[in-house]
């Protein structure tokens, strides 16, 4: 377990986001700790995505306010370029560049973003094409790759960002189930290397084995939040127990 001590990387405070008439997201509070992996779980259309996609500035937040490590999300003068270095975000969808090579794919950001040599991103996106278990395939083409390799080189691109805090949003969701467990081996690989990780999933197992805190949403709100033993094996509220009682 992570220790709390800490100044918190994520704040979240009275969170708000409502899609005309729809309210999507309504009164959210939570914080994350450098280090904490939290797993985030809950019914299609409950607000998970939107939450990290506010996050990430990709939404427009209505009402609240976020801070990633010391960067307010929701000013109006906030720098997304300089807070997306804080932050890496892997898709459902992989949306590599089908023209670029898998090495090409990684090292493209750092050169652009952040102004990096071609030597310096080739020799650490080779180094993070290793990790993920694909250093034979950097002179590969995405449209080769099965879309476990694709998601895996996603990953690969993310970290190559060097960022603070990794965002995943059912990054498995897309995948064929024999694929899964390839990507989701990578996840754990880099929690345990004490990456901070907010996750989105339906990966039950995954949130048992590497979650410091699950996180249930409903109906754009937190229903109840805590270990994984609490909410997975015991939870309070009766809408906790009736999605565990259909996905486990």
């Amino acid at each position: 377990m992570t220790e709390q001590n800490t100044q918190p990387i994520v704040e979240i405070r009275r969170l708000r986001k409502v899609f005309g008439d729809h309210v999507v997201l309504e009164n959210i509070d939570f914080e994350v700790h450098p280090g904490e992996k939290v797993v985030v779980l809950g019914p299609s259309g409950s607000g998970k995505s939107t939450m990290l996609r506010c996050i990430n500035a990709l939404e427009t937040v209505t009402d609240g306010q976020i801070i990633v490590n010391g960067f307010e999300v929701t000013s109006p003068k906030v720098n997304l370029n300089k807070l997306r270095e804080h932050l890496g975000m892997v898709f459902q969808r992989f949306n590599l560049w089908p023209h670029k090579t898998v090495l090409e794919n990684v090292m493209l950001a750092p050169q652009i973003v952040l102004g990096q040599s071609k030597e310096a991103t080739r020799a650490r996106a080779l180094e993070l094409l290793e990790t993920v278990g694909l250093a034979d395939k950097a002179d590969a083409y995405p449209a080769s790759l099965s879309g476990g390799q694709q998601q895996r080189v996603a990953i690969a691109r993310a970290l190559a960002m060097e960022p603070k805090v990794m965002l995943f949003d059912e990054p498995t969701s897309a995948l064929d189930p024999e694929l899964v467990g390839e990507v989701l081996s990578v996840m754990t690989k880099l929690a345990k290397s004490g990456m901070t990780m907010i996750v989105v999933t339906h990966e039950i197992g995954f949130a048992r084995e590497v979650a410091d805190r699950v996180v249930f949403m409903d109906g754009g709100k937190i229903v109840e939040q805590g270990r994984p033993d609490e909410i997975l094996v015991n939870p309070k509220e009766e809408r906790t127990k009736t999605f565990l009682a259909r996905v486990l």
